[in-house]
């Protein structure tokens, strides 16, 4: 199951954002070693997480085993304020390009080859509905440059936007990555599942 919460939404599911703050700052600090993110209270949370950001998070149960944040580029965010030296130019930005940062999946639930259940291809699939439905064809990202190679097997059509950059335990790439009807077709197929990740009612209208 994928739960989209709104930024503007985040009171009406704090325990479940805390829970997801501690999840992330489980993996991105304890795990992946990104010190500059450590909070003494254990929740990995920055001024990034506003009204402005959409959540997802991947649950299994009542655990959460993926998170991934989408942030509009027409704003400030992580490539043009914190990671800019990521990039050899400006990233792209504008209302059909948004930022897919803070992705991960929890240690028990990565794979190699991503398959059927796998909590990393349903939040690649979520991203893609959920773009599609809002108007948004392109991301921006910040990951460990190995993903690079999984996401263009799912169809994304991928460009680096600098050269990667150790960051903690990963080599950090900034890429720009497009998708369409093609891409979520791919991502169906090593799905091995047509239906939607993402509730109807969790979609912005496409009108």
């Amino acid at each position: 199951m994928l739960m989209v919460i709104p930024g503007s939404d985040i009171s009406r599911h704090a325990a479940l954002m805390d829970r997801a703050f501690r999840f992330r700052h489980a993996v991105f600090v304890d795990e992946k070693g990104w010190e500059d993110l450590r909070q003494p209270d254990g929740l990995e949370r920055d001024r990034f997480d506003d009204v402005h950001a959409t959540h997802h998070i991947c649950l299994r149960g009542d655990e959460i085993v993926g998170y991934q944040r989408l942030l509009p580029t027409t704003r400030p965010h992580l490539l043009t304020d914190v990671l800019s030296d990521l990039c050899r130019q400006r990233p792209p930005r504008g209302p059909r390009v948004f930022e897919w940062t803070r992705f991960c999946v929890a240690h028990g639930h990565r794979e190699m080859r991503p398959r059927g259940d796998s909590p990393f291809l349903e939040l690649a699939q979520g991203v893609v509905e959920w773009g599609m439905a809002s108007k948004v064809d392109t991301v921006t990202v910040a990951i460990d440059w190995r993903l690079m190679v999984i996401a263009m097997q799912l169809r994304f059509f991928v460009r680096p936007l600098g050269f990667p950059k150790r960051i903690g335990r990963d080599e950090v790439v900034a890429l720009r990555m497009s998708f369409n009807r093609e891409t979520l077709a791919a991502i169906r197929q090593a799905r091995g599942c047509e239906s939607r990740v993402l509730p109807d009612s969790t979609l912005p209208s496409a009108a």
